[in-house]
């Protein structure tokens, strides 16, 4: 490379590149189906791979050592780094310990690529190892989630619980006039194809020119169940999430919502459903000319194929008790906090946006088969760059909804319901059905 020795103007907005050199650093989520932990060489997990662009990669994964490290982090002290790996009271669990403790699920943290071996297995080495769960019948879940953290606070006299759970988008599909029922039905079921208990919720977008234009969420409705109190011998009284079909059929009812804004939100699906299916436009809750006048161009819009529409099913995972005080601690680590997308406001404020990405949980779960969250990590090591709002992701982005399965036979069908448990007999969660009542972005409307 040759330098001039005079004064060149263009050069003045020329950026310097500060792209990192050799393979970028990676965030690993592994299945370990075997360990090699040999005398003279250094110690492996193997097994397969989870989560992102590469799912089901068969890989070798063993530790950095100190040198490497060095290394890839020159601007950090070698004694420190050799206080983490060796000589701190916590300093790094080694990959043997991992063996003799027999823990089959592994996220390993700055994860470089080192090569592929001729047995097929990509090597790479990794700074951190962290256990996803000890528990063998632990069970993982990916896709594009939010992960929801807030302290418990006080709120006009009254204690708010806190908040520590995932939303999971599990499954999306455009909808019509013939298969919106079936959709609904199933992002509302309250058990899963497994018969096993679920806490659900529907988001009902609406898009006209791939802009989407209104995020609506639709939560179970809710009713009184008797159950036996083992403790105190006697039955009592308990919530339970009603099954998809009372859901649904009280959302076409024009029930009046918990709020303004919730009545606005449901008259809007209420809308867009009648408008899709041809059928005459319904009576609307709100009262408000303006709000009338909308949901009524809504409908039009439906109706006349000029806004389409997409039904997502998303599925709300409490933290376990424990779990959640971890991560509710952990909040403001930049893998957490990157979940709110913050941006300038009106008048110096603060803007906040729910954000998702690819995320990976570990769960565990309950009595009933709901489960519950253990461990819950961005794929990206750098989440904040690759955080989505609502609105901008694209419509059928997410895995394709199935609407065929057995439990969608007819909205005006009865679901199974799993059998009411109280509280006290699951691992109590610190957040409650029903709590993340919100819009994304507001309705949009």
């Amino acid at each position: 490379m040759t330098t001039s020795n005079t004064f060149d103007p263009k050069k003045l907005a020329q950026r310097t590149s500060n792209k990192q050199q050799g393979p970028r650093p990676e965030r690993l989520f592994m299945q370990v189906d075997s360990y090699e932990t040999p005398a003279d060489g250094f110690h492996y997990a193997v097994g397969t791979r989870f989560g992102g662009a590469g799912e089901g990669e068969a890989i070798r994964v063993r530790l950095t050592t100190v040198a490497e490290r060095v290394a890839d982090r020159p601007d950090v002290k070698a004694d420190k780094i050799e206080g983490q790996y060796i000589s701190d009271s916590n300093h790094r669990d080694t990959i043997s310990d991992k063996k003799k403790a027999g823990i089959r699920l592994i996220s390993f943290d700055d994860a470089l690529k080192v090569t592929k071996g001729e047995d097929g297995l990509t090597e790479y080495r990794a700074h951190w190892p962290k256990v996803i769960s000890t528990d063998p019948s632990a069970e993982i879940m990916s896709g594009m989630a939010h992960i929801k953290l807030v302290d418990a606070t006080e709120f006009d006299g009254k204690r708010v619980k806190a908040k520590a759970y995932v939303e999971m988008l599990q499954g999306a599909t455009a909808v019509n006039g013939t298969n919106v029922d079936e959709a609904l039905f199933k992002a509302l079921s309250i058990r899963d194809e497994a018969s096993r208990a679920r806490d659900p919720f529907a988001i009902v977008r609406v898009f006209h020119e791939a802009k989407q234009f209104a995020a609506v969420r639709i939560y179970p409705e809710r009713e009184a169940k008797q159950v036996f109190d083992q403790a105190r011998g006697e039955n009592r009284e308990i919530s339970v999430k009603s099954d998809a079909a009372v859901t649904i059929a009280s959302l076409l009812s024009g029930k009046e919502g918990f709020s303004d804004f919730d009545t606005q939100g449901k008259d809007m699906v209420r809308a867009v459903i009648a408008g899709l299916k041809g059928e005459e436009q319904p009576a609307l809750t709100s009262t408000d000319p303006a709000v009338i006048e909308k949901m009524t161009n809504y409908y039009w819009g439906a109706k006349e194929g000029q806004l389409e529409v997409e039904v997502i099913a998303a599925e709300k995972i409490d933290f376990g008790v424990d779990s959640g005080m971890t991560y509710l601690k952990d909040k403001a680590r930049p893998h957490l906090s990157a979940y709110t997308i913050e941006e300038p406001g009106a008048n110096d404020t603060v803007k906040r946006t729910v954000g998702f990405v690819e995320t990976v949980i570990g769960v565990h779960r309950h009595p009933d088969g709901e489960p519950y969250a253990v461990f819950a990590s961005p794929v990206a090591l750098w989440p904040k760059n690759t955080m989505t709002k609502m609105a901008e992701l694209p419509m059928e982005s997410l895995p394709k909804l199935d609407v065929s399965s057995e439990l969608v036979s007819e909205v005006g069908g009865e679901e199974p319901q799993p059998e009411p448990v109280a509280q006290e007999q699951q691992e109590p969660a610190l957040a409650e059905a029903g709590e993340n009542r919100y819009d994304d972005e507001g309705p949009g409307m």
